[in-house]
């Protein structure tokens, strides 16, 4: 719950690992609905989690908070973004066209030929 950034929300909705979150979390946001299954995704101590664009959905405070608190738990994040505050925090990055690895490294060698992808 803390890494995946739920500790405000549940504390402000005052339910609680309780809250009753409605059928299929009809009462939450796609933010807090993409950091609850994160939250249950790390749950057994997960060493390696792979998602597709897990902080899509967020604003720019809780992503940056949530990449540092997923490093902080050690978790290995394989993923899908084009989202610029999760590229500059990889240790590797792959561009993939089509399916085929374009390019790869760290985001700070290949913005200069990528950063029309990012957003």
């Amino acid at each position: 719950v803390s890494t995946a950034q739920l500790e405000h929300d549940l504390a402000a909705a005052g339910g609680g690992l309780g809250l009753l979150i409605g059928h299929k979390g009809t009462r939450l946001s796609g933010g807090q609905l993409q950091r609850l299954a994160l939250a249950r995704a790390l749950a057994p101590r997960t060493e390696l989690l792979v998602a597709d664009d897990v902080s899509s959905a967020l604003d720019v405070s809780t992503e940056l908070a949530l990449w540092a608190a997923l490093r902080e738990y050690g978790v290995t994040v394989v993923g899908s973004t084009a989202k610029r505050a999760a590229l500059v925090r990889a240790d590797h990055v792959v561009v993939l066209i089509d399916g085929t690895v374009a390019d790869q490294g760290t985001w700070a060698d290949l913005e200069p030929r990528w950063n029309h992808l990012a957003g």
